[in-house]
C-alpha cells in the first residue's frame, strides 16, 4: 500500500516518555510513527535501552507503544517495534523479550504475516518453554499455520494447546483440527473432531452453528441418522422461530435423502402447519404437492398468501370453500381471499370477499378487520374519497368496535396526505375526543399539530401539543413539550416556554427531544462545540463516587471495592473462554462468549458494572459499552445524571490519540466524531453492515474508493477500514468534506454523510440553516433518526467531556 503525503499519521503515542526537540516535530510528523520515534530519539540525544545514560527509552516503553500501535491498527509499526525489542538480544531482560516475541506473533498474525508469526512464536516456545503463555502461543501458531495451509503442523499445535491448557478452549481447538483434517481430505477423522468440539463447552450461537456444520458433514458421508441427531439437538435448544423453521426443513430434506419418505413427508406436513408464514412452509408445500401428498387447502391458502403466491392462494381458498357447506367456512377464508384479490388488483372481487364477512359473520372477531380492509382496498384502487367515506362510516356506525379508532385515524391521514388539512385536523380532534385512550388518538394529535404548523396556525398547534404534553409520557411527552416550549418562545411567553422545556428535558433525559430542549433553554446552538475538552480525570475519586451511588441506588451491601469481578463471574465458563479467545486473537469467537455472558447478567447492575470495567480493560469496547448501559438503564436515570465514571463508560472516547490527531488536522470537533463513531459502530472496529459499510465510521465501498483516491492511497482494499486509524481518517475526511460543502452546518453535513450530499443539498434548499426545519424537511426517516441520535450523543459527550 502506497500512502500519499496528504495522509499524516497520528502523533507519537503518549506512553513513550521521551523528550523531542519541538522545532523538529512538524517535519517528523510526516514520517511513519516508528521512524518518527527513533529519529526523535536521535535528535534528542536520548539513548535507546542498554546504553549507559540516566534517561533511556526502555523495553517497557516500547512494549507499551507496540501494544498501542496494535490497538490503533498500525500493525506494521507494532511488528517493527516488537522486533526491535527482540533484536536487542541479551540486553533486554528475558521477561520483556518473551513479551515482545509473543506480541510479535500476535501482531503478525492479525496482519496476515503468517510466516513471521510462526517464526516469532517458534522462537518464543523454543526460548521460553515454561512461560505461562506457552499454550496460548501454540494456539496462535496453529492459526498461523492454518493461514499457511500447513495442516499437520497446525493440528499438532492445537493438540499441544489442549495438552497445555486442558478444558479451556477444547471446542475451538478441536474445530480447527477438524478444519485442517477436511483440508487434508480426512473427512471421517474431521467428523470425529467436530463431534467432540460440539460436545465441548462454548456459547450457544457458535455451538448451534457448529452442530449445523457437523450435520452437513454427516449428510455428505450419507450418515443421515447422525445428521438428524444433530438437528434434533439444535431444535431442543433453539428458540428463534425462523431458525427453527430452517432447521426443521433441513431435517425433513435429510429424511428424504435417506429415502425415508413417510417420515420426511410427515415432517414437511408438520412444518407447513407450524410455520405457515415462513418460506420453508411454502417449499414444504411444493414438495408435498409434487409428490401427491394431500395438504389442507386452507393451510395451502395461508402459506401461498404469506409467500406472495396470490394466484395459488386464491385457487386453494376457493377450493376449500367449495369442499364444505357454506356455514362451516371460517371468516378467515374470505379475509385471505379478499387480500389476495386486492394484490391481484381485482378490486371488485376483493370488496365482495370482505363484504361476505360483513354480511354473514357479524359476530366474528374478523368483522371489524374486514371493514378496515374494504377501506384499504378502495385506497389501493386510488379511490381516496371512497376510502375516506368508508372509514368515516365505520367509525360512525360501528363505534363499539376496537377497529373504530383506526378507521377514524385512517380517514384523517388520507385527508392530510391529500392536502385537506382543515378536514384532517377536524377528524383528528374528533378522534381525540371520542377515543381519548387509544394509541391512534395520540398519533392523530401529533399529525394535527404538524398540519397546524404547516398551515401557519401556531395557536392550534400549541393547543394540540399542550394536550399531548398531558396525555403522553416518555419520549412522546418530551417531543410534545419541546414543541410547546418553542411555540411559547416564538410568541414571547418566556415563563411558559421555560416550564415546558424543563419538563421536556426531564421527560426522557436521553432522548433527542430532551437534548434539544436543554439547548434551547441554555441558548446553545445545535452542535455548539465547547470551548475545550477534558479527557483525563481522577478515576479513583470517580470510582468511589460511582460505587457509593451503586450502593444507594440498588441497595448493595457488599463491603470494599465493588469493581473487581465477583467469583461467580470470574469462574463463569463464558468469561474464561472469552478472555482466552481474546488473548489468542480470536475476537469474533470471544465476542460471542462475551455477548452471551452480558445477556445473562443484563438485569444485575453490579455484575454489569464489573463487566463494563473488566471488558474495557481487554479492549472489548462494544461489550463494555453495553454493560455500562445496562447499569444506567437499570437505575432509570438519564446518562448525564448517572455517575460520571459509569456514564463515560457508556459514552467513551476510545482511540483518543488517533481521533485527536486526525480531527486536529481536519479542524473537526473530536466530540462530534466520537458521537458519529458511537452511532455508526459502537466502537467495534470490525463492524460491517449490509451495504458494505466497514470500520468505526462505517464508510461504504464506493465512498471509500473515492476517499482513497483523494488521499493518494493506491492499491486500496476495503478491509483496511477495519484498522481504527484508517477508518477514523476516512470518516473524518468525508465528514469534513460535507461540512465544507454546507458551510459548517453540522445538521446538513451529517445528513450528507448518511444519505448522500445530493439529497442533503435538496433538503438545504428548502430549510436553509434552520436545524429544526431541516429535520422536518428530511424525507428519509432513517436519516432523520440518524441526525437526531448523533445530536443526542453529542450533547451527552459535551456534558461529559466539555469544559
Amino acid at each position: 500500500m502506497t500512502i500519499h503525503r496528504r495522509q499524516i499519521f497520528p502523533a507519537l503515542i503518549r506512553s513513550i516518555e521521551i523528550r523531542i526537540i519541538a522545532v523538529m516535530i512538524q517535519k517528523l510528523r510526516q514520517l511513519p510513527l516508528i521512524i518518527f520515534a527513533f529519529v526523535a530519539l536521535a535528535l534528542s540525544g536520548i539513548p535507546a535501552f542498554g546504553q549507559d545514560d540516566t534517561t533511556q527509552v526502555t523495553p517497557e516503553m516500547l512494549l507499551r507503544a507496540a501494544d498501542r500501535y496494535l490497538l490503533n491498527g498500525f500493525y506494521e509499526s507494532a511488528v517493527q517495534t516488537f522486533r526491535m525489542v527482540v533484536d536487542a538480544g541479551d540486553s533486554v531482560p528475558a521477561e520483556q523479550r518473551a513479551a515482545a516475541l509473543f506480541g510479535l506473533g500476535q501482531a503478525a498474525l492479525r496482519e496476515g504475516f503468517f510466516a513471521d508469526s510462526v517464526n516469532a512464536l517458534t522462537m518464543f516456545l523454543d526460548q521460553y518453554p515454561a512461560d505461562p503463555r506457552a499454550g496460548q502461543a501454540r494456539f496462535l501458531r496453529g492459526d498461523a499455520y492454518m493461514g499457511m495451509a500447513m495442516w499437520d503442523q497446525a493440528t499438532a499445535d492445537f493438540r499441544g494447546y489442549m495438552d497445555a491448557r486442558p478444558g479451556m478452549l477444547d471446542s475451538y481447538a478441536l474445530e480447527r483440527i477438524g478444519d485442517a483434517l477436511i483440508a487434508l481430505n480426512r473427512q471421517d477423522e474431521a467428523i470425529t473432531m467436530y463431534q467432540q468440539a460440539a460436545d465441548a463447552g462454548r456459547s450457544l450461537a457458535p455451538q448451534l452453528a457448529l452442530r449445523e456444520r457437523l450435520a452437513q458433514l454427516y449428510i455428505a458421508s450419507t450418515r443421515y441418522d447422525d445428521a438428524l441427531s444433530q438437528y434434533e439437538i439444535i431444535l431442543s435448544i433453539a428458540q428463534n422461530a425462523p431458525y427453527r423453521a430452517y432447521i426443521d426443513f433441513t431435517a425433513a430434506q435429510t429424511l428424504l435423502m435417506a429415502e425415508d419418505f413417510e417420515k420426511g413427508y410427515a415432517r414437511l406436513t408438520q412444518i407447513a402447519g407450524t410455520y405457515p408464514d415462513r418460506a420453508e412452509a411454502y417449499q414444504a408445500m411444493q414438495i408435498l404437492d409434487n409428490n401427491g401428498v394431500p395438504l389442507d387447502n386452507l393451510l395451502r391458502g395461508r402459506i401461498a398468501f404469506n409467500y406472495g403466491d396470490y394466484p395459488l392462494a386464491i385457487e386453494a381458498l376457493n377450493a376449500y370453500s367449495t369442499e364444505r357447506p357454506v356455514t362451516t367456512v371460517p371468516a378467515e377464508v374470505h379475509l385471505l381471499l379478499g387480500r389476495a384479490y386486492r394484490e391481484m388488483e381485482n378490486t371488485a372481487a376483493a370488496l365482495t370477499a370482505f363484504q361476505t364477512i360483513v354480511d354473514q359473520y357479524p359476530t366474528d372477531s374478523l368483522f371489524g378487520q374486514a371493514l378496515l380492509e374494504q377501506g384499504r382496498t378502495r385506497f389501493a384502487a386510488n379511490d381516496i374519497p371512497g376510502a375516506i367515506e368508508h372509514y368515516l362510516a365505520v367509525a360512525t356506525n360501528f363505534d363499539y368496535l376496537a377497529e373504530a379508532p383506526e378507521a377514524l385515524w385512517r380517514a384523517g391521514y388520507l385527508y392530510a396526505t391529500n392536502g385537506q388539512s382543515v378536514e384532517a385536523r377536524g377528524i383528528f380532534e374528533r378522534l381525540a375526543d371520542t377515543f381519548p385512550n387509544s394509541t391512534q388518538a395520540i398519533d392523530g394529535l401529533f399529525l394535527a399539530a404538524t398540519e397546524a404548523m404547516t398551515g401557519g396556525d401556531a395557536v392550534a398547534a400549541e393547543r394540540y401539543y399542550a394536550e399531548l404534553g398531558v396525555k403522553t409520557s416518555g419520549e412522546q411527552q418530551a417531543q410534545a413539550l419541546l414543541q410547546l416550549g418553542r411555540l411559547a418562545l416564538a410568541r414571547g411567553d418566556g415563563q411558559m416556554a421555560g416550564t415546558a422545556l424543563q419538563q421536556a428535558a426531564s421527560a426522557a433525559p436521553d432522548s433527542y427531544f430532551a437534548a434539544r430542549a436543554r439547548d434551547v433553554i441554555n441558548g446553545v446552538e445545535p452542535f455548539a462545540r465547547p470551548s475545550s475538552e477534558q479527557f483525563f480525570f481522577d478515576d479513583a475519586a470517580l470510582i468511589a463516587d460511582a460505587e457509593n451511588w451503586l450502593r444507594s441506588t440498588f441497595g448493595i451491601t457488599q463491603e470494599g471495592p465493588l469493581w473487581p469481578l465477583s467469583p461467580t463471574i470470574e469462574q463463569d465458563p463464558r468469561l474464561v473462554r472469552g478472555r482466552e479467545l481474546w488473548t489468542v486473537a480470536a475476537y469474533d469467537e470471544a465476542r460471542a462468549e462475551f455477548d452471551d455472558l452480558l445477556t445473562s447478567f443484563e438485569d444485575d447492575p453490579l455484575a454489569s458494572y464489573q463487566l463494563a470495567i473488566y471488558l474495557r480493560g481487554l479492549a472489548a469496547y462494544q461489550d463494555s459499552i453495553v454493560a455500562a448501559a445496562n447499569v444506567i438503564i437499570a437505575s432509570g436515570v438519564g446518562t448525564v445524571n448517572a455517575p460520571a465514571y459509569i456514564a463515560r463508560m457508556r459514552y467513551p472516547v476510545y482511540y483518543l490519540d488517533v481521533v485527536q490527531d486526525i480531527t486536529a488536522r481536519y479542524g473537526l470537533d473530536p466530540l462530534l466524531l466520537f458521537s458519529l463513531i458511537r452511532h455508526e459502530s459502537l466502537f467495534d472496529t470490525y463492524a460491517t453492515a449490509a451495504a458494505g459499510e466497514r470500520g468505526l465510521t462505517q464508510v461504504i465501498p464506493s465512498t471509500a474508493e473515492y476517499i482513497a483516491s483523494e488521499l493518494g492511497i493506491s492499491n486500496y482494499q476495503h478491509s483496511l477500514l477495519s484498522r481504527p486509524y484508517m477508518s477514523v481518517e476516512f470518516g473524518s475526511f468525508y465528514l469534513q468534506e460535507q461540512l465544507e460543502r454546507f458551510g459548517g452546518d453540522v445538521t446538513a453535513a451529517l445528513s450528507g454523510y448518511n444519505a448522500g450530499p445530493g439529497r442533503a443539498m435538496a433538503w438545504e434548499e428548502i430549510a436553509g440553516r434552520d436545524h429544526d426545519l431541516f429535520l422536518t424537511t428530511i424525507s428519509i426517516n432513517s436519516t432523520r433518526m440518524y441526525v437526531q441520535r448523533i445530536y443526542t450523543f453529542y450533547n451527552i459527550y459535551r456534558t461529559l467531556y466539555g469544559v
